[in-house]
């Protein structure tokens, strides 16, 4: 089955889902324009693309205090940054904001849908699929790499970046990776080391081999998807953090299987992290301008 196939069916699947969606997502709105944190309305304006705040795209933001910390961790560098929640929104309503942004930020959360990697007897495996999530990450993944605009994907979202370039997914790792590494705790976040590859772009933005990360996951990425290279991985191999093989794409692209926004402003690795891919996105705005 094709990606654009599947794709296809995501799309026709998940059109009841967005109805209900977009009207939670109304009273969202209302609650976040009396929050701290500065939310970009959904329609942008015309003049978004030339103001001077940079604008970042995080595929879910909203929902609980996991959600809420990546653009409590983006704005922690850089206040002004214009932050769209695209969770919610219809294909119309993301094609409008996409051309606007600098940067993407593929967030982490549900399962990805095993159907988009071909493991559709592994189904049993996963917990509920969200298949609207999968529809416009996917969506949003696609024009972002085809633009070249900084990517960074957290958990699930290096998962889902790998699934795009026709990777695949271990379901469950208890039950297909089985190991001493604890990935996921039920009461309380998992920590384990990384060895991070020399000569790799997370290498080039840390400059030490090795760290300590936090984990809360049950899947991770089992192929890896073509154009990908391993930038770190777990003691038990399982993979840590993927960029691209193509040395030519021009800004930032990395996916990270661990949360920088949950270990802490003056972690150094979480700090490299933020701060490469925001000074990329800044790179990209700039460039816009002129």
């Amino acid at each position: 089955m094709s990606f654009f196939f599947v794709f296809l069916l995501l799309q026709i699947n998940t059109i009841m889902h967005r109805i209900l969606l977009s009207i939670s997502f109304i009273i969202s709105l209302g609650i976040l324009s009396f929050s701290s944190c500065s939310y970009a309305k959904v329609k942008p304006s015309a003049s978004a693309k030339n103001a001077t705040n940079i604008v970042i795209a995080i595929t879910k933001a909203h929902g609980s205090r996991g959600y809420r910390q990546y653009t409590k961790w983006i704005q922690h560098f850089d206040s002004s940054i214009v932050i769209y929640d695209l969770y919610g929104l219809s294909t119309d309503s993301i094609n409008t904001i996409l051309p606007t942004i600098d940067g993407l930020l593929v967030s982490g959360g549900p399962d990805v849908n095993p159907h988009l990697y071909h493991g559709d007897s592994l189904a049993f495996e996963c917990e509920t699929p969200d298949n609207y999530r999968d529809s416009i990450e996917l969506q949003s993944i696609d024009y972002s790499y085809k633009h070249q605009l900084a990517i960074l994907g957290i958990c699930r979202g290096q998962q889902i970046i790998n699934v795009y370039f026709g990777g695949s997914l271990y379901s469950n790792l208890p039950t297909q990776h089985p190991s001493n590494i604890i990935h996921r705790r039920k009461d309380t976040i998992a920590y384990h080391s990384i060895h991070i590859v020399p000569k790799t772009f997370l290498y080039a933005l840390y400059s030490v081999d090795t760290a300590w990360v936090n984990s809360a996951h049950h899947q991770a990425i089992r192929r890896l998807g073509q154009g990908l290279i391993i930038d770190a991985y777990a003691p038990d191999n399982i993979i840590e953090s993927i960029s691209l093989k193509n040395q030519n794409y021009p800004n930032f692209f990395l996916g990270v299987q661990f949360h920088p926004e949950h270990l802490g402003f003056n972690n150094e690795l979480a700090n490299s992290i933020g701060k490469n891919f925001i000074g990329s996105a800044k790179i990209i705005h700039s460039s816009k301008e002129q």
